[in-house]
């Protein structure tokens, strides 16, 4: 089943005074872009954490979020002349530069050094490396569990929506196929009035006249680019079953309905034609901003 990019799951656990909550957002990018915020002194996990993601999604943007609360936290310290540090280096590039915008506290807060650890009171005992790896992993679990069943859901809605445009856009290929073989007697009615209009005193040559409409109906002729365009929807229908990542397979596809259908309106001026053509490339628009948000 298709699955959306966005989704959103949370998790939490708990070892000794420490509660730690993982939250992971997603949504929709052309490739996996993962960003991972947590308090440096637990980055060695990072990597297990890109690893964990890269196993369950496949694109969208993924930004996880590690809180952690309790006795490790209390063990920080504020060094106040690293943050004076960064204040005057921003000043500077401010003034140099001139420059807008100012250090907030929130970035000022996550610069390296800012906060250093101290050590713990004797009846306190830190969390260790062990216990906050397995918690934060299963958590992580946990809330992308979260993010997967968000995003099946999400995906379920995408793929009616997706089904309603294709089933627009197959009935009128089908009112545009109904009215392909009267296209070549309207040229040639066309054709007539046209020749009659210019040579009004000259008798029309039937034989060369059935030669320029054949010609005629032949550079019109817009059943391959139905047939074509048939199968692209035949093809994009059975992606909407797909296990698979198919959002860029399907983006593909759409551009190529979309130069089908511009094919046909440059080879016939009908209007029923031109409208029903018209009618399929808005829901082609349509089923690409849909197809923004496939995974």
């Amino acid at each position: 089943m298709v699955r959306s990019m966005t989704g959103f799951g949370t998790a939490t656990f708990q070892t000794g005074d420490t509660a730690v909550t993982v939250e992971v957002r997603t949504v929709n990018h052309r490739f996996l872009d993962l960003h991972v915020r947590m308090p440096r002194d637990y980055g060695s996990v990072e990597a297990e954490i890109h690893q964990c993601v890269r196993s369950l999604l496949t694109r969208g943007r993924v930004d996880i979020n590690v809180n952690i609360q309790g006795s490790s936290q209390a063990n920080l310290l504020l060094d106040p002349e690293v943050a004076r540090s960064y204040l005057r280096a921003a000043n500077r590039l401010k003034e140099e530069f001139h420059l807008e915008d100012s250090i907030d506290l929130r970035t000022l807060l996550t610069l390296p050094g800012v906060f250093r650890g101290k050590d713990a009171p004797n009846d306190e005992k830190p969390i260790s490396d062990d216990a906050f790896r397995a918690g934060l992993l299963q958590a992580l679990r946990e809330a992308l569990d979260g993010v997967l069943r968000m995003r099946t859901r999400e995906g379920e809605a995408l793929v009616k929506d997706l089904t309603q445009h294709l089933k627009n856009i197959h009935i009128k290929s089908e009112d545009v196929r109904k009215l392909a073989p009267a296209l070549a007697l309207e040229y040639k009615q066309q054709l007539e009035a046209r020749l009659a209009q210019l040579l009004p005193q000259t008798s029309l040559d039937a034989s060369r006249l059935a030669q320029e409409v054949a010609l005629l109906a032949e550079k019109t002729d817009i059943s391959e680019e139905l047939n074509r365009l048939e199968s692209h929807l035949e093809q994009f229908s059975g992606w909407l079953d797909s296990n698979q990542e198919v959002g860029k397979k399907m983006d593909f596809l759409l551009q190529e309905m979309q130069r089908e259908i511009n094919t046909m309106l440059a080879k016939t001026s009908n209007m029923e034609v031109t409208r029903s053509a018209i009618a399929m490339k808005a829901d082609i628009e349509k089923l690409r901003e849909q197809v923004q948000n496939v995974e």
